[in-house]
């Protein structure tokens, strides 16, 4: 794993008086017994490893690095990391969509159905009206279902940029007439919610055309603790805007299926999160919504920037059934990330032996190394993963291999104390080398 000067790059708020050195724990991890919470180290972190750490924060996150001088400081980055919502939570629906389909739509208010089975988005069919100009009307509801008074509506022309203005009145809903013919783009906003954005809107004449939209709660903030010459900060949980993968990262079914159907583009990237609905289900560990995606023709082996591929995405929550899924779709096992990272290094520094072991039985080159020289085994040794350790040695792992700077599994498990992988890596043949001398 490469290391990379990422950790500089946290947007820092207030200072922290805890010091790293008076935590228990080891070079990597430590415990805070001020704040109760784990704290990591990311000295050598790489921005794959922080982006992992914090997807998997829960809103927070302590951490400890060296901060350099002011005047080497990078210009700080705000990581746009997404998090999974409740079942209930709404989605914006942008992909082209006519007004006079057929899709129906449902209040679970006023039809008594559980609130996880309304749709985000709600079109009633279009009744055709005489006259050579449109209207549009409906109500925008809140993610538990009730009506949202005070809402602005705002539809815009994209062609003449001709716009209408409405707002919801104390029944939640708007009316907009007048509209003449063209396509359209439909936003939704509200004080505490987050705007919803429908582009590409047909409106034809004489359309009398109900569109309701429920808005989902605005994104949250995740608290970041940064110990010893660092201070707070926060970093924003950006929602995506595409409605596909905003969809997969709530786990939202059906509003999956309602964008494909309305023939949203299944490999689309979102911009603000640089996610694809693919490797969204894969760290959701959603495999019903992943097999949707397989259905629509994902392809599992597109890249991030970073180079990864969505099998090199492994997380806790991924399930052996899910890797075999995207194995079976056609995932190349053996593909490398701009870091040489394979799957299953990348799979070796998470706490996932059961996915590990299938990708070394699906044929997963187990000696292969990353642009710094390490190994899987090097990787799970580092990261104190005694299963993924003995699976790896069990599967063939060279045990003594090392990467560019001399250093062997085992050397790297005496340095930070893994008790448990020295003992396992030592009763299968580890030598114990002379660490390499610093130049």
């Amino acid at each position: 794993m490469s290391a990379r000067d990422s950790a500089p790059q946290l947007r820092i708020a207030s200072p922290c008086n805890v010091d790293w050195d008076s935590m228990i724990g080891n070079d990597r991890v430590r415990f805070c017994e001020h704040c109760q919470l784990t704290v990591h180290n990311v000295d050598r972190a790489s921005q794959k490893q922080i982006k992992r750490l914090i997807a998997r924060s829960n809103g927070r996150l302590c951490v400890n690095y060296r901060q350099p001088p002011p005047e080497k400081l990078p210009t700080p980055i705000l990581y746009t990391i997404g998090r999974r919502a409740s079942v209930i939570a709404a989605t914006a629906f942008s992909a082209t969509l006519s007004v006079s389909s057929a899709v129906a739509g449902v209040n679970t208010k006023q039809t008594g159905l559980p609130k996880e089975t309304a749709f985000a988005v709600r079109v009633a069919t279009s009744v055709s009206m005489s006259g050579a100009v449109a209207r549009l009307y409906g109500f925008v509801f809140d993610p538990n279902g009730a009506v949202i008074p005070g809402a602005t509506v705002v539809l815009t022309n994209t062609e003449t940029n001709e716009t209408f203005n409405a707002y919801t009145d104390g029944d939640g809903q708007y009316r907009i007439e007048g509209v003449t013919p063209g396509t359209y783009r439909l936003k939704v906003s509200s004080s505490g919610f987050e705007t919803s954005d429908v582009p590409n809107l047909a409106v034809r004449v004489g359309d009398n055309n109900r569109i309701d939209q429920t808005l989902s709660i605005a994104p949250i903030e995740a608290e970041v603790t940064i110990t010893n010459v660092s201070t707070s900060g926060v970093i924003a949980l950006e929602l995506p805007s595409d409605p596909l993968v905003k969809a997969v990262m709530e786990d939202d079914l059906q509003a999956v299926q309602l964008a494909l159907l309305s023939r949203a583009n299944v490999n689309a990237r979102d911009k603000a999160t640089h996610d694809s609905a693919l490797e969204r289900a894969v760290s959701n560990g959603n495999r019903e919504i992943l097999q949707v995606l397989l259905w629509a023709k994902a392809d599992v082996n597109a890249r991030d920037n970073d180079g990864q591929t969505a099998l090199m995405m492994i997380g806790e929550d991924t399930s052996s059934e899910i890797v075999w899924d995207l194995i079976n779709a056609g995932a190349k096992i053996n593909l490398r990330d701009n870091e040489g990272d394979t799957a299953l290094i990348s799979a070796a520094e998470v706490d996932n032996v059961e996915a590990l072991k299938v990708l070394l039985d699906a044929g997963a080159k187990v000696n292969e190394t990353d642009n710094d020289g390490e190994t899987a085994l090097i990787v799970a040794a580092k990261s104190d993963l005694v299963h993924n350790v003995r699976a790896l040695i069990l599967a063939g792992a060279d045990v003594n291999a090392r990467d560019k700077q001399g250093k062997s599994a085992l050397m790297y498990a005496l340095e930070e104390d893994h008790k448990a992988v020295v003992r396992l890596l030592k009763a299968h043949g580890a030598i114990e080398f002379e660490a390499p001398q610093k130049q």
